[in-house]
């Protein structure tokens, strides 16, 4: 069997996953190429503006690992049969949507460049003619991989590709490609903590179908302790204590409630999502609302005749800072029964939580957390909980009303919800040469791949990769 890595994201732990992958087909006697990048890649996930600095790390800690597992040279290959400068782009976009709309003989180029684009300036809804050549370099960037790869593809005839989370511009022709050739193709991502991996054959890891079966299926083989196990996940994280990324809690004070907060009402939490984080993944599209703005406005506008019910919305602390378009939406919420809670306050989530009525979010863990802790929950977009039971997901605007006028009683028992939190500790597969001491580093068969990253540079890879 042939087995080819399409290998374009060198930040541990992705780059490692693959020599994890790689060496154990090789100790199999399974023949194994890498393709990588010979900094031919106008724009990707890592680097947006083709620093050759960061194009530098990238080659030497490739590499390196490449070395590591003892890739020989004929089978380290590179993009090649196409020049990129021959690429013309006519079109231009006038909105987000045209731009996802764009395809590329099959493949949704077009939404995998606003899906990259969005999360590289973390702006759902950003200006299109400002970033017009942006657009187009990435755009150019698709079609330069979709047709090199082409050329690849049918040079190596692989039996298996493998490739990093699937959703960007310079992985997604890949994998449209392995659709077309009938190739079969695997993506990794992180798995539920810091040592595990997730494989997904034939799916992206933001493929909520496969989600749904993957929560069943571990819920289904999971040992005595597995109970015990999906709880911990809600007490750990009402903690602070996060196994696979960064708390969002940590910087909070404990039972600090909003000022002014009035008992004596009907209060509701509203719990929003950073909306670059899901723009660009169709799985996700919201089948009510636009967006949670929209949602959020709506809502207001509909209650804003009863004085007995107030709103708080908590920001989600993955926004601080920024001053994008979700954010500035945000700051335009006038409502009288509305309050908003900045990222940055210290406002303690749980105990907002614990003293309203209901919890309402747009796929965020604290719609299960609400769930598992007792607190009616409305779902107002989608998740990879969302069949869990005891959820109140509303068919349109009139019942999501409804839920929030009406006294809603949880269900008896929460074991859906407990069923994600096992899942979310567990899913993947078990790290063997890969040893993790953080979110970004650890040791391969002993050995740190180091690379000449600088602080700013892991800074804003800390921020690119944020879960989806």
């Amino acid at each position: 069997m042939i087995h080819l890595f399409y290998s374009t994201c060198y930040p541990s732990p992705h780059l490692e996953t693959e020599l994890e992958i790689a060496s154990d087909l090789i100790s199999k006697g399974e023949k194994v190429y890498f393709l990588i990048c010979n900094a031919q890649l106008a724009t990707c996930f890592v680097n947006t503006d083709h620093s050759q600095s960061i194009c530098n790390v990238c080659k030497s800690k490739v590499k390196r690992g490449l070395d590591l597992i003892n890739i020989p040279a004929e089978n380290r290959i590179h993009f090649s049969g196409i020049n990129s400068r021959d690429i013309k782009i006519v079109q231009e976009f006038d909105s987000i949507q045209s731009l996802k709309q764009y395809q590329h003989k099959g493949a949704d180029i077009g939404m995998a460049a606003a899906s990259s684009i969005i999360s590289a300036l973390r702006d759902h809804d950003f200006d299109v003619k400002l970033h017009q050549a942006l657009i187009n370099t990435h755009i150019k960037t698709g079609i330069y991989v979709y047709e090199s790869m082409s050329i690849v593809l049918e040079k190596i005839k692989p039996d298996f590709v493998y490739l990093f989370n699937g959703r960007f511009i310079e992985s997604r022709p890949v994998m449209r490609l392995c659709e077309q050739k009938g190739i079969p193709f695997f993506t990794h991502e992180r798995g539920g903590n810091l040592k595990k991996y997730m494989l997904r054959k034939n799916q992206t890891p933001h493929s909520i179908k496969s989600a749904i079966q993957d929560i069943n299926e571990l819920w289904g083989n999971g040992d005595t302790n597995k109970v015990a196990a999906g709880e911990r996940f809600f007490h750990d994280r009402r903690k602070g204590i996060i196994h696979s990324w960064s708390s969002f809690t940590d910087k909070q004070k404990l039972d600090l409630l909003p000022p002014g907060f009035d008992s004596t009402k009907r209060n509701m939490a509203i719990f929003n999502s950073s909306m670059d984080e899901y723009e660009g993944i169709s799985d996700f599209s919201n089948t009510i609302y636009d967006n949670d703005n929209e949602a959020i406005a709506k809502v207001c506008e509909d209650f804003l005749h009863d004085q007995t019910i107030h709103f708080y919305l908590r920001i989600h602390p993955n926004l601080s800072g920024l001053k994008n378009t979700q954010m500035k939406q945000i700051a335009n919420l006038n409502y009288s029964n509305l309050t908003i809670i900045q990222p940055e306050s210290p406002v303690d989530t749980y105990t907002l939580m614990n003293s309203v009525e209901k919890v309402i979010s747009f796929g965020s863990t604290m719609g299960i957390e609400a769930l598992y802790w007792g607190k009616p929950s409305i779902l107002l977009g989608r998740s990879f909980y969302e069949t869990s039971r005891g959820l109140f997901i509303p068919k349109n605007h009139e019942e999501t009303i409804s839920f929030i006028s009406s006294t809603l009683s949880t269900t008896s028992s929460n074991e859906d919800a407990i069923k994600f939190g096992y899942w979310c500790g567990r899913f993947g597969t078990d790290f063997k040469s890969y040893s993790p001491s953080s979110v970004f580093s650890g040791k391969f068969n002993g050995v740190t791949l180091k690379s000449r990253i600088d602080k700013r540079l892991r800074l804003r890879l800390s921020k690119l990769f944020s879960k989806y």
